[in-house]
């Protein structure tokens, strides 16, 4: 119960948040090349528990001519995907729900149908406004944001989004979104030919456990410091692959930190620098970049997203900063 109760809360708070960042133009899309079919399939294995609880199905389909990579903010898409299916199991009893992915000329083309009760015609134009619900037993289960977060989302990337829904036959909505395909072949998720050595610059101890526990289950060791002065003196006298630098450290901050390592390099010498912040300014990535890291990863990170920045520190020096 306090499990569930904790979950509840923390959407009910991002929810929250999200909006407010948008309301304030703070929230920014952070595009980068990602594979959209094992975005799909990340989305129906997180969703999988409660379809199963619910004695219900839930049904992938992919279209053959889905591009093997797109350029979009994948994190993005993905909470839009799973609002779209949490609400479509919540509110289905019955048969299925089915997620489709497939190619149009603009982009991408995603639904998300179920075989539930419908939605009436009056009530589907009021849907998407915020604090707004469909009527029935599940009501009262969340905030009445997600399809307003949906629809800002939606719209921030030049996109569309639509519901077609009858009473007692189900509903569907359509997400249609202009992503591009990505010129470069850098990789997405990188598997290195052998473990890296890193260290990890981080002040909050709940945070590098989590970040540390990621890496290591890629085979990666990982030395964690918990302020800059620790940084320095460990560089001092041991070699690492890179350095993940959270910007907000006690005493000499993760800026203070980069400049005195790049300054401290002899010629031809270049350590990679992933910075790892909880900021979210526009300028944070640009003030990141002048300080001399070559990454950028807002916080909460994934495996994935570990996994993508250190391909590109380790694996280009050409490659993009990434997001």
């Amino acid at each position: 119960a306090m499990q569930r109760s904790g979950g509840m809360l923390l959407k009910l708070l991002n929810d929250a948040l999200d909006l407010a960042r948008i309301e304030a133009g703070r929230l920014e899309l952070e595009p980068a090349p990602f594979e959209p079919r094992q975005l799909l399939e990340d989305v129906v294995q997180l969703e999988q528990g409660l379809a199963h609880a619910k004695g219900i199905r839930f049904v992938l389909e992919v279209a053959e001519d889905l591009p093997a990579r797109l350029l979009g903010d994948a994190l993005r898409i993905k909470q839009i995907l799973l609002n779209l299916a949490s609400n479509a199991l919540k509110f289905t009893e019955h048969g299925k729900v089915t997620l489709r992915a497939q190619r149009t000329e603009e982009g991408l083309l995603l639904s998300v149908s179920d075989t539930g009760p419908g939605i009436p015609e009056a009530s589907q134009a009021r849907l998407f406004q915020r604090f707004e619900q469909a009527e029935g037993p599940q009501r009262r289960v969340g905030s009445g944001l997600g399809l307003a977060i949906c629809r800002e989302l939606v719209e921030m990337m030049g996109g569309s989004i639509e519901l077609e829904s009858r009473l007692a036959h189900g509903s569907t909505f359509r997400v249609r979104l202009p992503l591009a395909v990505p010129a470069s072949s850098v990789p997405v998720a990188w598997a290195p030919g052998r473990p890296c050595h890193l260290l990890l610059v981080e002040d909050d101890t709940i945070v590098a456990t989590v970040i540390r526990g990621l890496l290591e289950r890629e085979g990666h060791t990982v030395v964690h410091v918990v302020n800059g002065l620790a940084a320095l003196a460990e560089l001092a006298h041991a070699d690492v692959d890179a350095v993940l630098l959270d910007l907000d450290l006690p005493g000499v901050d993760g800026f203070q930190v980069a400049r005195l390592i790049r300054q401290r390099e002899r010629a031809g010498q270049h350590l990679p620098i992933v910075a790892v912040t909880a900021r979210s300014g526009s300028g944070d990535e640009a003030k990141a970049r002048a300080a001399g890291m070559d990454g950028f990863l807002r916080k909460p990170v994934s495996g994935e997203r570990l996994a993508d920045a250190l391909a590109r520190v380790l694996g280009g020096a050409d490659a993009p900063m990434p997001a």
